[in-house]
């Protein structure tokens, strides 16, 4: 019977560690970029922080950014992902976004720790 109790109370334990109380997640950026299209860009800028660059025309604004990652294995230089994000001008929403892996980074790999809603 002890040993069921201490079994029960490790496993509730650990399940509460790895639910993800602490508001942080771990994930792609394809899936951060998709998530976050019809929404403000200022989680995009919460998340990756300002960008690199901004064009602005009347109707949208196009924010990039470039994400830097090297590889393991991957020579010396210049590796990551770029995103370019195309944001409606007047309401601040994302419309759409692209990717493009720079050196031997793979965008699908590229991952970045982001603040997510708490239940």
């Amino acid at each position: 019977m002890l040993r069921s109790a201490v079994l029960s109370s490790a496993l509730g334990f650990l399940a509460l560690t790895g639910c993800g109380h602490s508001g942080y997640a771990v994930r792609t950026v394809p899936s951060i970029a998709a998530d976050n299209v019809g929404k403000p860009v200022s989680l995009l800028q919460e998340a990756f922080g300002e960008p690199r660059k901004i064009d602005q025309s009347p109707t949208k604004w196009v924010y990039v950014w470039f994400i830097a990652q090297r590889p393991d294995g991957a020579p010396t230089g210049f590796h990551g992902c770029e995103m370019e994000v195309t944001v409606d001008a007047r309401s601040q929403r994302v419309l759409g976004y692209s990717l493009s892996n720079i050196g031997w980074s793979n965008c699908r790999q590229v991952e970045r720790r982001i603040r997510v809603a708490e239940r």
